[in-house]
């Protein structure tokens, strides 16, 4: 029989630990940050971003293997990003994801950005415009972290 600490710890298992090895440069967030950028924005994160914030951070991810950015945006220049403030403000290169339905979290290189839209709670779709990546930030991530080049020929 299982006990409740075995159900939560099975509840609370990092789904993002293979994202954690030489490949991948990541800077953790506390808790208080994610909720910061959250109240700011409005409302929550798409779930699986939230507990990327939360188990994983930000950075680079495939640092040494290509000349893309590949940079997971930290939540407070994400949510900037996502109001068009700060740094953001006058982006033209944003005009093309007007209207979209996601939430921008990803950049690939300069102006070229993928986003993680608002799914269920177990899945949060990866989108490139309306070019569909991926059917969960996850499986997103275990692509590229198999191949750093994985989604280019989506693009």
């Amino acid at each position: 029989m299982t006990n409740v600490s075995q159900k939560e710890s099975v509840f609370n298992m990092s789904v993002f630990d293979f994202l954690h090895n030489e490949k991948h440069k990541f800077l953790p967030l506390k808790k208080q940050e994610i909720e910061a950028a959250e109240q700011r924005l409005g409302t929550k994160f798409p779930a699986e971003l939230r507990q990327f914030y939360g188990e994983v951070g930000y950075g680079f991810a495939n640092r040494n293997e290509t000349n893309a950015f590949q940079r997971i945006i930290d939540p407070d220049s994400a949510v900037d990003l996502h109001l068009r403030e700060d740094f953001y403000e006058h982006d033209p290169d944003l005009d093309m994801y007007d209207e979209r339905e996601g939430f921008i979290f990803f950049e690939v290189a300069e102006g070229l950005y993928f986003e993680v839209r608002w799914g269920t709670p177990d899945a949060s779709p990866v989108y490139f415009m309306n070019t569909r990546i991926s059917d969960s930030l996850q499986g997103f991530f275990q692509e590229l972290d198999k191949n750093a080049h994985f989604y280019e020929k989506m693009l």
